[in-house]
This record gives C-alpha cells, sequence and structure tokens, in this order.
C-alpha cells in the first residue's frame, strides 16, 4: 500500500456512478473502503465487487470519498493514541452529519476501530456498524440477495483477527477491584475472549453459494493463526510478515482446498504476497469477490 492525498481516495470508484458524500450524495448505507483498499490498486475490485453487489440487492448506498479518512487503528495498535482520538472524532462527525443509518465496511481493522477501539475511548458512532459480511449475510436472510450461480471449487475460509477473537464488541465495566487472597472483580468483570467475533456471518455467506465446499483449517475462529500482516507488522517487521502468511498459506494447502478465502485487505495482501514469493498454486480472494459471481 502507497499512502497519498485524500483525493486518491475515490480512484477505485472511478465508472461505478455511486453515490459520494463528498460531491454531496446521501444515503442510508455508506461503504467505508478503508486505507488499505483505497490505496492498494489490487484491492480496488474487492471495494468494486461490494459496490455492485449491494446495488445488485437494491440497497441505497453511498461511499465516502475524498472525505473518507484514516478509521486510526493501525496507528493506535503501534502507539500513537493521540492519532486515533483525531481520526474517531473526524470519523464520528463525517457519519453524523451522512444521515446514514449503516456504516458498513469491508476492512477488518476498520470494523475493530468502530467495534472496539472507539467505544473504549469513549466515541461511540450513531449508525450501527457492519462488515460487510455481516451486511451480505442480512440481505442473503431476507431474501433480497440470491447466489444462483453454481461455483464449483474447495475452499478455507481465513479469519482476520480483528474481526475474529478482536472483533467482539467493547464492553464498558465500572467497579472496583477487591483484595484478598486471591483478588476479585465487583461486579464481576466481564472478559473478552474472542469467541464472540464474527465467525458464522462468512461461512454461511460462503455456504449460499451453489456447489461451493467449504474445508476448515486446524486453527479457525478464535484460535486462528494470523495472517502476518495487522498491528503495524507488515510495515515494521516485513521478513516476519511474510514466514506467517506461508505458515497459514501451508495450513491452507494441507485442507486440499483451491481458493483462500478472508474478509480483510491485509490478509488478502500479505498472502497474495507471500503466496507470489513462493510460487504457491493457491488462488487468495475476498469473500465479496466469490459471492458477486454467484449472484
Amino acid at each position: 500500500m502507497v499512502p497519498g492525498p485524500r483525493a486518491r481516495r475515490s480512484h477505485w470508484t472511478e465508472g461505478l456512478e455511486v453515490k459520494d458524500l463528498s460531491s454531496g450524495g446521501t444515503a442510508p448505507v455508506v461503504y467505508y473502503a478503508g486505507c488499505r483498499t483505497c490505496y492498494d490498486r489490487g484491492m480496488w475490485s474487492v471495494a468494486r465487487s461490494t459496490v455492485r453487489v449491494l446495488r445488485k440487492a437494491g440497497v441505497d448506498v453511498a461511499v465516502a470519498g475524498s472525505v473518507e479518512s484514516c478509521c486510526g487503528g493501525r496507528s493506535y495498535v503501534m502507539g500513537y493514541a493521540g492519532e486515533l482520538e483525531k481520526q474517531a472524532r473526524s470519523n464520528e462527525e463525517l457519519f453524523r452529519t451522512s444521515g446514514a443509518e449503516t456504516i458498513i465496511t469491508g476492512c477488518a481493522e476498520c470494523y475493530h476501530a468502530f467495534k472496539v477501539l472507539y467505544p473504549k475511548i469513549g466515541v461511540n458512532l450513531k449508525p450501527e456498524v457492519l462488515h460487510s459480511v455481516g451486511y451480505f449475510d442480512r440481505l442473503i436472510k431476507e431474501g433480497r440477495l440470491k447466489p444462483t450461480k453454481n461455483i464449483e471449487a474447495r475452499v478455507t475460509y481465513q479469519d482476520p483477527c480483528r474481526l475474529g477473537r478482536l472483533g467482539e464488541p467493547y464492553v464498558h465495566w465500572a467497579g472496583q477491584r477487591v483484595a484478598g487472597q486471591m483478588y476479585r472483580f465487583d461486579p464481576p468483570k466481564p472478559y473478552r475472549r474472542g469467541t464472540n467475533g464474527v465467525y458464522e456471518p462468512p461461512r454461511r455467506v460462503l455456504r449460499s453459494i451453489p456447489g461451493l465446499r467449504i474445508v476448515e483449517m486446524d486453527r479457525t475462529r478464535e484460535y486462528a493463526w494470523c495472517c502476518g500482516a495487522g498491528g503495524g507488522v507488515k510495515e515494521n517487521n516485513p521478513e516476519f510478515a511474510e514466514w506467517t502468511a506461508l505458515e497459514r498459506i501451508g495450513e491452507a494447502e494441507s485442507t486440499g482446498a483451491e481458493i483462500l478465502v478472508t474478509a480483510c485487505p491485509g490478509c488478502e495482501r500479505n498472502f497474495k504476497d507471500a503466496a507470489g514469493k513462493a510460487d504457491s498454486s493457491i488462488t487468495i480472494c475476498d469473500v465479496v469477490e466469490l459471492l458477486e459471481k454467484a449472484v
């Protein structure tokens, strides 16, 4: 990903004729693409597929375009807490003035920022926030989206860390730590152990596609092995990020899957980069790219 001016954030929409908040457009649903997608041309197909699938389902959707800013999540996990506060307030105002009822994003890092980090610092977005796989799952359940085209393939799904085990909504706790032989929390403190992440929606979307067969890797859901790209690792330790990705690609290949599918542009990019160097034959794509072929 090569970052650049905010004006470049809307380049992926060229030719789509989609409503744009930066041009005065409004819609009940706003798609937030995120930095990784906007600034990586190789990820544009994911964003474009998302918009096309939403419109296929009759969803009135707008994009943020050049007024979209970073979620601030990666800055926070790399130690820049002040940057998260700045971006959170900026996005809070953007979504408030947009009039949107629902914000959807295809980026696991953005989802984690909106659902976990923002509430943690006291910024609670008014619109409902969903990852795109959760919204697609809802559209399929409502009968507004019907995958009908047969796709004969064996796929395995990568649970992105920040959509899965780190994607549990943040729960504020007000109480005290009571000293004793073993300290305790009063009232009992709810722990986030990763079990309530977004695990089933992407799998239900994949299962809705005729002909697609899901084969699971040994480590899935809250126990899934990281792709290696999150938390700034790919930027700061690219060798380790590549090794981590190759470990996971090996697991995926051991299932006999032809396609390694995920719901995070960071995962997809890191897997593609590593697979290219290792001459792996496995195909890597996003859930929405398969869904678009099926509808």
